[in-house]
Order: C-alpha cells, then structure tokens, then sequence
C-alpha cells in the first residue's frame, strides 16, 4: 500500500491576508471644519464635509448643536467658507441648504443676504450641468447640408453623364479616365453625409474639407470657360462651384462648445489675518 502526500493549502496562496489594525475612526465635524482654514484644500474634503454635515439628527439637543455648526460655517474666517466641492457649491451654500432642511424653527437664523447668494449660486449649478448635459447630447443633423450636399454632387455628375447619353454608349462611364472622375466627385460628399448620419466628427470634416477642393476646382473650371466664351463672366452663373461651397459650409460639423472651468477651490487667509 502507498502512502499519499496531501498538500495543505497555506494561507497566504489561497486567502488574502487581513490586516489586524483598527479601521481608522471617522473625522468629526469640528475637525472637517477646522480642513477648511487649512491651506491647500482639495474639493474631495469639501465633498466630505458637505456629506457629514447633511446627515440628518434627531433630538432637540442635537438639533440646536447642528444649527450652531451651520452657523459657524456661514462665518468661517477669510475664505474658507467659499471652498468648493467638485459640484462647485461652496461650504457656506452647503451649510444654508442644511440649515433650511432643519425646519422651523432653525431655518429661521439663515442670514437673508446668505439665503439669496445660496440660491443664486445653487441656479449657476443647475445651468451648468444643463449646458454640460447639452454637450454631451450628439447633435441635430445637419439637414440643410444633407440637401443641398445631394443636389451639389447632382449637379457634379450631370455633365459627366450627359457625355455618356451624347455618345450613345453608357460604356464610357465605367472607363478608367471616367472611373476615377466619379470617384473624385462622389468620395467627399459620401464622407460628409456619412460622418453626419453616423455622428464621426472626423469622416464629417475630411468630407468638407474635399467638397470645398470640389467647389474651388469647379470656379477655375468656371473661370477658364468664361475667359473663353462670348458670354464672359455670365458663365459664373453656373451654379455648381457655389453650391458646393456652400454645402461645406453647411455639413462641416459644428464647433464644440467650450466646457465651464472646474471651480478651483481658493486659498484661505489664516485665521490670524482677519480682523
């Protein structure tokens, strides 16, 4: 009979290790409040701040202590109670906000001239996230610039088979000469409209970018025939130079509209310095 080894898992393959240090003990509010008046606050201690001092109490005592704690936010010395959170709201509109969810009769001590900035500064927040929601909505298509894309690359193709019906043979359309003039034409208003169905920025501009060299070729092709025809400068009525043109000009796609600035939090004055 054979002896079978068996092989004990260890601890530290197959478990991880725990550490047997006490959790660090959460910061009270005075200590939170006293971050404020420190240089250097970043908005993720505003943010804990502004969480903690929205938790809600129970019990007179505890209410009139979180009042007088509301209270001393509103008048922290120099600029700390104007630190942001990363939502952009300042200590000071944060503890406005909490005092007025303390009810009667706590909201009362809201100071009025703090209670209009609060609220002014709390519409700025709902306009920005508007505009910053607004920015990241894809775009209208463009439809004006889809049509007058389709009539503009219309106009391109009609000279070139109008050729192949006065020679009686639709043959001469798929030459090499002929193969690569459709290609010339159809390839930057095909990427224009595909960039603006689709939402591609990038395929969307390129295509602008080869409709305005298609509008440019077609003014010299304008120019030459002018210069050589009884008609002169009549010949500038052709239209198609211009409408592609202006269909560039109406599919390129849309500038971005420039994100609001992060609110920096400001640097408070020590508290030795205020008077």
């Amino acid at each position: 009979m054979t002896a079978t080894h068996v092989r004990l898992p260890s601890v530290a393959e197959d478990s991880p290790v725990e550490s047997l240090a006490p959790p660090p003990a959460p910061r009270s509010l005075t200590e939170l409040r006293a971050d404020m008046c420190s240089p250097g606050v970043i908005p993720s201690e505003v943010d804990t701040l502004i969480r903690e001092m929205a938790r809600p109490v129970e019990g007179e005592a505890a209410l009139r202590e979180r009042a007088d704690f509301l209270l001393s936010l509103m008048t922290l010395p120099g600029a700390a109670s104007q630190q942001t959170g990363s939502d952009g709201i300042t200590v000071c509109t944060a503890a406005v906000e909490a005092l007025l969810e303390l009810g009667y009769p706590h909201a009362l001590e809201v100071p009025p001239n703090l209670l209009e900035r609060a609220r002014e500064e709390r519409g700025e927040q709902r306009r920005r996230q508007k505009k910053r929601q607004k920015q990241q909505q894809p775009g209208a298509l463009p439809v004006a610039g889809i049509v007058v894309t389709l009539f503009g690359t219309a106009l391109q193709l009609l000279p070139h088979l109008l050729s192949a019906l006065l020679a009686n043979s639709m043959l001469s359309v798929w030459g090499v000469a002929p193969t690569l003039l459709l290609l010339g034409i159809c390839l930057p208003p095909a990427m224009a409209l595909l960039g603006a169905l689709m939402r591609h920025r990038t395929l969307q501009g390129l295509g602008a970018v080869g409709m305005v060299l298609q509008g440019l070729v077609w003014l010299l092709i304008t120019l030459f025939m002018s210069s050589r025809s009884s008609l002169g400068l009549w010949f500038l009525a052709w239209p198609t130079w211009y409408v592609m043109l202006g269909a560039a000009q109406l599919i390129r796609p849309s500038k971005r509209p420039e994100a609001p600035p992060a609110a920096a939090p400001t640097e408070p004055q020590a508290p030795e310095a205020t008077t």
